[in-house]
């Protein structure tokens, strides 16, 4: 018999199949009923990369914010010269016409050496006595309250019931009487109000210059 040369085709299908066996043979092997912990990829996210931080000197971001900062007080004192302005009582306003009259203005006495001096001595003379009368009655008092704690130590040893009735406070100490009406009496022939006033409260408005300009300065004008 002669022997038959295998051509290379087939001897590649040869192969393929037996390499599909041995893989499905595996597959059968290998089966289960649980999810296999395996990995998986994710679905493919397009987005775009992020921007990379520039940094910023820290001596810029200083000045920044001393700016800013230095905006917002001449804000505040834009704000402060047009507020602040409080609502004038006019019980207590000084007439336009008084302020003016000069010969309202009362000068102050001119005192001489002679009329300084002797009121310096009437103010030394009279702390000196009142300085003295404030220490007479200072003692009085002492000796007072003196007296009375010894009586009432004497009370004591002597009978604990006077000594009970002695330290309870008298209301007829300091006698106080008063006599009147307790309820208004009614007025004859009153004609009692309907309950209508008019209101006399005057209202305030800040008041706002009209030129554009001073506005601007003064941070009232519409910003667009």
């Amino acid at each position: 018999m002669t022997q038959v040369k295998m051509l290379p085709l087939q001897s590649t299908f040869r192969n393929l199949t037996s390499y599909c066996m041995n893989a499905f043979n595996n597959l059968n092997r290998n089966f289960h009923s649980s999810q296999l912990l395996q990995f998986q990829n994710t679905p493919v996210l397009c987005a775009e990369p992020l921007r990379k931080k520039k940094r910023i000197d820290p001596q810029i971001l200083r000045e920044r914010a001393e700016k800013k900062i230095k905006r917002l007080q001449r804000d505040i004192k834009r704000l402060e010269k047009v507020s602040r302005q409080f609502k004038p009582i006019s019980e207590l306003d000084i007439p336009r016409k008084a302020v003016r009259d000069s010969d309202r203005v009362r000068p102050a006495p001119e005192l001489t050496i002679d009329e300084l001096k002797e009121r310096a001595h009437l103010k030394r003379f009279w702390a000196i006595y009142k300085r003295k009368q404030h220490l007479e009655e200072m003692s009085a008092i002492q000796r007072i309250v003196a007296a009375q704690e010894r009586a009432l130590d004497a009370l004591q040893e002597t009978s604990l019931e006077l000594y009970e009735e002695a330290i309870q406070p008298d209301p007829t100490f300091i006698p106080f009487k008063m006599t009147g009406p307790v309820e208004t009496p009614p007025i004859d022939n009153y004609d009692y109000p309907g309950g209508d006033y008019i209101d006399v409260t005057k209202i305030y408005q800040p008041i706002v210059p009209s030129d554009p300009q001073k506005q601007k300065k003064l941070g009232l004008h519409k910003k667009k």
